[in-house]
């Protein structure tokens, strides 16, 4: 066995098994290390950053471990008004889907 043809073998299949995973954007708490382990498991990192508030995450996983930390998407705080960001800052997206409000801070 002399490997010739291995990587073009390991290419296939992970672009087989990628279209298992679901792209993620999270952001886990430091006390989530196992989950953070987890991914790099079971799915794929693109982007790891360690952030004031905890491990930011971009990568792909399997769609079961994705609904199990949809609770730690940074989608899911997309339109919210951010505790650094100016009160005035209108969310878009929400804006083009006619469902923005201004908070009342």
């Amino acid at each position: 066995f002399t490997g010739a043809g291995l990587s073009d073998f390991v290419a296939v299949v992970e672009d087989a098994l990628s279209g298992l995973l679901v792209p993620v954007e999270l952001e886990l708490p430091y006390s989530c290390g196992q989950e953070v382990n987890l991914i790099h498991e079971v799915g794929s990192i693109e982007i790891i950053d360690y952030r004031e508030k905890g491990t930011y995450v971009m990568g792909r996983v399997p769609r079961s471990l994705a609904m199990k930390l949809d609770k730690y998407s940074v989608a899911q705080r997309d339109g919210l008004v951010d505790d650094e960001s100016d009160e005035d800052e209108l969310d878009w997206a929400a804006l083009g889907k006619g469902r923005h409000e201004k908070k009342i801070v």
